[in-house]
């Protein structure tokens, strides 16, 4: 296992059938680190690759990495979100590939929107300082948490804008 053999694409309907197991990453890794995160459906995130707003890691047919985008206020912000890791191929680097293949995804389909990503994972919030995102404290970060409040239910702390 290494990071040349690793692809990281734009999701599709062939991608599916992944969604079981991104689901099973995503709450391992909420219970391995204690957190609320929000649970997923395999429906969810299958709908996410057929319609063209998620990115998979691939080391041949094997799934290793995932991330989606999610959208609000009729395109004009959009999120990044679960991003998840398989914990054998952590620490090669694979967690800022997919951040960076999501945010170009949310460029190439929403072009003219602010791109922001909420967590409460500190790995993803050390991720996000080495991209091309800012920590966002005052009147947008208010003005996002009132947007997206409906679908993250709870609202995170660390609230990253490009």
């Amino acid at each position: 296992m290494n990071n040349n053999t690793i692809s990281v694409v734009f999701a599709d309907s062939s991608h599916a059938h992944y969604a079981p197991r991104i689901c099973e990453l995503i709450y391992e890794s909420a219970l391995q680190r204690g957190t609320g995160i929000a649970k997923r459906s395999p429906e969810y995130i299958a709908a996410k690759m057929t319609g063209g707003k998620a990115v998979v890691a691939l080391d041949g047919e094997r799934l290793v990495g995932f991330s989606y985008i999610e959208c609000w206020g009729h395109g004009d912000f959009v999120a990044t979100s679960g991003l998840i890791v398989d914990p054998e191929y952590r620490h090669m680097g694979l967690a800022e590939q997919i951040k960076r293949r999501t945010f170009e995804l949310a460029r190439r389909r929403f072009p003219y929107a602010k791109l922001f990503s909420i967590t409460t994972s500190l790995p993803v919030m050390k991720l996000n300082s080495r991209t091309d995102l800012r920590m966002e404290t005052g009147t947008e970060k208010y003005y996002l948490k009132k947007l997206c409040h409906n679908f993250v239910g709870k609202f995170y702390s660390g609230i990253w804008i490009i």
